[in-house]
């Protein structure tokens, strides 16, 4: 019984990240029917449209920190800048930046407050997959990773409403590879 009410739960919430990246919204009569399943089993297991969406700003969040921890791990510095920037470009594709752009425009209380610490997650987790990138080249951030971390969050936030407005990639792409540019003038050989 327990197992079924976790199965529809997620079902009911992958249904809401997918609507999000596919229309940049939804409501609650086209979860239930994209999830197959009756309005009032949304409503069982999410109280409010609010605590709906504040689950798939957690679920689309973890997500992406996760793609982009990956995106982070290769071989080169240089090859994990270009794996980051064709992520944002696939996230601008697969409707990610549009859900998550959604979401960031929610007014209702308990999704801003979600999103807000997600947004503080992903700054954190881009600190320190850039800590790790910096430091394989033989430096340190002459700022607090924190910053950094924010820094380039703005960055990736920045060039994904880019994206969304309909800003060709290629035309931004300079623009990206020169705000890692800025990242590395704020860094200093490492044991100076």
């Amino acid at each position: 019984m327990a197992r079924n009410a976790e199965r529809a739960r997620a079902s009911i919430l992958e249904a809401a990240v997918q609507l999000l990246r596919r229309n940049g919204g939804l409501t609650v009569d086209q979860v239930a029917s994209s999830a197959r399943c009756a309005k009032g089993l949304v409503h069982y297991h999410f109280r409010t449209k609010g605590a709906l969406l504040a689950a798939a700003a957690s679920r689309l969040a973890q997500q992406r920190r996760t793609r982009w921890a990956q995106a982070f791990r290769a071989d080169t510095p240089d090859a994990a800048i270009r794996r980051s920037w064709d992520l944002l470009v696939s996230e601008s594709r697969d409707g990610t930046l549009r859900a998550w752009s959604a979401l960031c425009a929610e007014r209702d209380k308990v999704t801003g407050q979600t999103v807000s610490s997600e947004v503080e997650s992903f700054s954190n987790a881009i600190a320190q997959a850039a800590d790790s990138l910096v430091a394989d080249l033989g430096l340190t951030p002459t700022i607090s990773i924190q910053e950094l971390g924010l820094l380039l969050a703005v960055v990736v936030h920045g060039c994904g409403l880019q994206l969304e407005a309909g800003v060709p990639p290629a035309r931004l792409q300079g623009a990206y590879a020169a705000a890692w540019l800025g990242v590395l003038s704020l860094t200093r050989p490492a044991g100076s």
